[in-house]
């Protein structure tokens, strides 16, 4: 059985991938837990500029807290819609094939352990996109914001 959908039959996917940013969300959370950190919540706008980020990291084979077009998390995050002047951070990975793995590097650096545990974020963004064709192959982007 099929679905037609513009002229295109689109079979239903039995085993469709898993969401790993909605794993990584998981994982994220349950170390908060540990350290009595409320749990995040996806936000539209920060999943919006983590997913982008990821996305023109893997397009253009590249790794930086720097778009290419120069642009900082905090100006990607804005541009997202999300409220300016609110605590935000950016946490970047890239190599990791699985959630638990880019969850495991982040935790083992200092940095983006500590945003990963700042009890004050409410909201979490997360992106990732795979390119076979590039330097890392699989990148990672966390978002955070206090609200």
């Amino acid at each position: 059985m099929c679905t037609t959908l513009a002229f295109v039959c689109v079979a239903p996917q039995a085993n469709a991938a898993p969401d790993f940013r909605e794993e990584v969300v998981a994982l994220t959370n349950a170390e908060r837990a540990k350290v009595g950190c409320g749990a995040l919540v996806r936000h539209e706008s920060l999943d919006k500029a983590a997913q982008g980020h990821s996305a023109d990291m893997a397009e253009k084979n590249y790794f930086s807290h720097t778009g290419q077009d120069g642009s900082s998390p905090f100006d990607r995050i804005a541009r997202a819609g999300y409220p300016k002047n609110t605590g935000q951070a950016e946490n970047i990975a890239a190599g990791y094939p699985t959630p638990s793995g880019v969850v495991v590097g982040w935790m083992n650096s200092a940095g983006h352990k500590k945003n990963m545990l700042n009890c004050s974020y409410k909201s979490i963004g997360v992106g990732y996109s795979h390119n076979a064709g590039a330097q890392w192959r699989h990148y990672w982007v966390q978002t955070f914001g206090t609200r």
